[in-house]
């Protein structure tokens, strides 16, 4: 904490922002150091924290889908260093220097909602046509729309707190940190329809008094920063943005924790992206000791739609990959079950392969037997489905194999801030009992800082309830 305040009584500003962008686009530890007037330790920190500050390299992906390329069990093994996640799931496997294939998509809704830049044909610029801040905020309230980032949070209360909170100043940050393997929801949405994130971002800052955003997108998508960099360019020139509420683009470094809120503004802030003790919550303080707005980038996208038609808030965008014919994005309206997902309209599986489970949400999601796949896709039918991010999975994959794959991505991506996590990740791999893995998962729920140590438990469960003689043979 006490270099956190360090850092903002010292940039008085956003001024430290700028220290982790230097440091991916090439500057020495030294030149920063000396430029910023930084203490070493401090630059160290930051390259020793961020995967992408090593270097540019060729290194392959090693999220479910890759892991398990076609939901299959494989035998592949890659020289290349690794790395979580492309948001390429949906053309497994995947490297950081092959370019990546468009990624498919389909609604399930008719007009589409998420989709309705992508699918829908709808002009862009009408997104930006925007009521009053209350107006805005009591269509987000009668809409009921939740955080899509997974910690599904009512997006009303969490604007009313930051409205609601004296202070000179707002932030709106868009979090396009979509850094669940299995998960490309953001980046299609980042890629082709920037705009509608744009605009949700304008109506959050007209809804709680901001007038300075962030967009904050994670390394490994270096196309989405290039398409919303443009975007936020092309707004400007049309007087949408600069004037009430101008953006900026923030592009991390490489780190999946800073997908959680206070991570990510510590990001934001020059440190390294470890979450932190709340309450405070960011809406009352965040970053610079502000109120700020994170939300997800599928979120943002849906409230001009929300503010524009008065409906319900429950259209939700799917990543679809695995033992499927069909894989991509898919729309759908919350309470749709699995199952009717994968069959209508993902094709069903796979040719020659045979259902076993899905992973919903990532690794720290859900995972759903076959028996279980007329569950509905809801944040109250399935607690925990996150994202929204499906990997598909056959009958060549144990479920002690699933479960070695998310003790290893558990142990590379904690990061190492509280010792709940940091160690009970750590030995994970190392149990052969089941009372000792139900002791050390119990350890993490109680103990750990964020949701990070606090989820990783829960596909665990799910595979201890559904698949008991696999885990321990």
């Amino acid at each position: 904490m006490r270099i956190l305040e360090w850092s903002r009584r010292r940039s008085g500003g956003p001024v430290q922002r700028h220290v982790l962008q230097e440091l991916r686009e090439g500057k020495t530890a030294e030149q920063v150091e000396q430029e910023h007037g930084l203490p070493r330790a401090w630059v160290d920190g930051l390259t020793s924290f961020y995967d992408l500050l090593h270097g540019e390299r060729e290194r392959a992906c090693t999220g479910t889908s890759c892991s398990f390329p076609d939901g299959c069990k494989s035998n592949r093994k890659s020289e290349l260093e690794g790395v979580h996640c492309l948001g390429q799931c949906y053309a497994p496997p995947a490297t950081t220097l092959r370019a990546p294939p468009p990624i498919p998509r389909r609604s399930m809704l008719q007009p589409p909602v998420v989709l309705r830049n992508i699918l829908g044909g709808e002009d862009a610029r009408g997104e930006y046509v925007l009521p009053d801040g209350e107006t805005i905020l009591g269509a987000v309230e009668a809409s009921g729309l939740r955080g899509r980032g997974g910690a599904a949070f009512p997006t009303a209360a969490k604007w009313k707190a930051a409205r609601d909170t004296p202070a000179p100043d707002r932030y709106v940050v868009a979090n396009g940190d979509e850094g669940d393997p299995g998960s490309f929801v953001d980046r299609l949405l980042l890629e082709e329809a920037p705009h509608a994130v744009l605009a949700g971002m304008k109506a959050c800052a007209r809804a709680i008094g901001a007038r300075k955003g962030i967009v904050f997108i994670r390394g490994e998508y270096p196309d989405a920063h290039r398409t919303m960099r443009k975007a936020i360019d092309e707004a400007r020139d049309l007087g949408l943005l600069g004037q009430e509420f101008d953006v900026e683009l923030f592009c991390c470094a490489g780190s999946y924790v800073a997908g959680e809120e206070t991570a990510l503004l510590r990001a934001i802030e020059g440190l390294r992206s470890e979450p932190a003790v709340k309450p405070p919550y960011p809406a009352q303080c965040g970053l610079q000791g502000l109120p700020t707005v994170v939300q997800n980038v599928e979120t943002l996208a849906v409230i001009p739609w929300v503010v524009r038609h008065r409906r319900r808030g429950d259209a939700k965008a799917l990543s679809v990959a695995g033992a499927v014919g069909k894989p991509g994005v898919v729309e759908i309206r919350l309470g749709t079950t699995l199952r009717t997902v994968l069959e209508e309209a993902c094709d069903g599986p796979r040719h020659g392969a045979r259902w076993k489970m899905a992973l919903v949400g990532g690794p720290l999601g859900r995972v759903v037997p076959v028996s279980g796949f007329d569950v509905p896709l809801s944040y109250d039918g399935l607690p925990g489905m996150g994202h929204g991010g499906i990997v598909v999975l056959d009958d060549t994959v144990t479920a002690r194999e699933l479960a070695e794959h998310l003790f290893t991505f558990a142990r590379r991506e904690s990061c190492g801030n509280c010792t709940p996590c940091r160690v009970g990740t750590s030995r994970l791999h190392t149990i052969t009992d089941r009372p000792a893995l139900e002791r050390l998962m119990t350890t993490l729920e109680a103990g750990s800082l964020c949701g990070f140590g606090q989820g990783v438990p829960r596909p665990i469960r799910d595979l201890l309830q559904h698949f008991p003689g696999e885990m321990f043979p």
